[in-house]
């Protein structure tokens, strides 16, 4: 609605990761950023950076808007990804309920909630990400059995070098015991 403030009909928000006495601030600052991308941006999709936030956004022409608020190391793809499902499931569940809502949070959605838990966690709710860490962990243990072949490597040819040294000091030992040997006739 670029008429008037953006109503928040529904949320769901995680700020266990800010102190206990910070929590009501930062959810203040949530609703406040995620009410003014509202307005602001237009159908479609969008994202804004601010300081250590980036703020995801998918509007729809009928002026549904969904807002995504996560830290910026969280994966572009994936916070797209979560406000599509968003986007579908709320559609699917209140297509005609929230038109005439007039107050915040008028609708309860506890899906929303279970929605934002799994994807608290991008590798588990990207199957993309899911692989890449997979790879990452296949790749690190690979690291670690390469090095621990090189170091066996190193091992086994110190110990060739050692069986060398040996072998020719069994040779010198024979060849000084032969002669040593020689000048004594057994009978």
């Amino acid at each position: 609605r670029r008429d008037k403030d953006a109503l928040i009909i529904c949320s769901a928000k995680d700020v266990s990761s800010f102190g206990y006495f910070q929590r009501s601030s930062a959810t203040e600052m949530l609703t406040f950023f995620a009410r003014t991308v509202a307005r602001r941006v237009g159908p479609g999709r969008s994202q804004v950076k601010q300081d250590e936030h980036v703020a995801y956004s998918q509007c729809s022409p009928d002026g549904v808007c969904a807002v995504a608020i996560c830290d910026t190391q969280y994966n572009d793809r994936v916070a797209f990804s979560l406000l599509a499902q968003v986007m579908n499931d709320f559609n699917a569940a209140y297509r005609g309920k929230w038109e005439d809502a007039q107050t915040d949070h008028c609708i309860n959605w506890r899906e929303l909630d279970a929605t934002l838990e799994k994807y608290q966690k991008p590798e588990e709710a990207d199957k993309i990400l899911k692989i890449k860490a997979e790879i990452e962990e296949t790749k690190s243990v690979m690291y670690d059995a390469i090095d621990k072949l090189l170091e066996r490597g190193e091992k086994i040819d110190d110990l060739v070098a050692r069986s060398d040294d040996l072998g020719a000091a069994t040779k010198t030992f024979y060849s000084s015991a032969k002669s040593t040997n020689s000048c004594c006739v057994i009978c």
